[in-house]
């Protein structure tokens, strides 16, 4: 398999479950660890090397964790950053509500992957129906994150930080005009 279309697959796969209803194969990555089962080596073998199977198991973990209890699969939107952004209530959202900010900033700094934080971003973001990150997009971002220059918690806080720049909803992406 192609390191680039890997996680592609692995989320197509992924939402083939949600939209399946193979609600034990999500319960199944829902366990920890230690329980492995048949739908923990399926996941594993989407990895396109021996060195990222853990991870794609863990992202496997993290979506059945935001899919629990739904009934159609999000696929996500842009990085983690952006979702973490969301968090919060309206006018205190992202850098404006300090409980997604201090999480941010265990996320941030941390040279190894956090998955104990990473997993409490979800259950925010699950818990206040908004959007989750681009679940191929996370495995990307974590596949690089002890990369040299740390481009992935750099784009992160970007986005996190970075001033909503959002076109007014009278007016199209594309210039027209409702």
């Amino acid at each position: 398999m192609e390191a680039a279309a890997a996680p592609v697959q692995y989320v197509a796969w992924l939402g083939s479950l949600v939209h399946t209803h193979q609600y034990g194969k999500l319960a199944d990555l829902r366990r920890p660890a230690t329980a492995d089962s048949p739908t923990h080596y399926e996941a594993r073998a989407f990895a396109p090397t021996e060195d990222h199977r853990a991870l794609y198991r863990q992202v496997g973990f993290l979506f059945a964790r935001y899919h629990a209890g739904r009934v159609k699969p999000h696929y996500g939107y842009g990085n983690m950053g952006r979702a973490i952004r969301s968090i919060g209530y309206d006018g205190a959202r992202g850098p404006a509500n300090p409980g997604a900010e201090r999480l941010m900033m265990r996320i941030l700094p941390a040279r190894q992957i956090p998955w104990r934080h990473l997993q409490h971003a979800i259950e925010r973001i699950r818990a206040g129906e908004t959007t989750p990150p681009s679940w191929a997009e996370l495995i990307t971002d974590l596949t690089r994150w002890t990369d040299r220059g740390r481009p992935a918690p750099e784009k992160w806080g970007d986005a996190f930080y970075s001033r909503g720049r959002t076109a007014s909803p009278t007016v199209r992406t594309n210039g027209a005009t409702k």
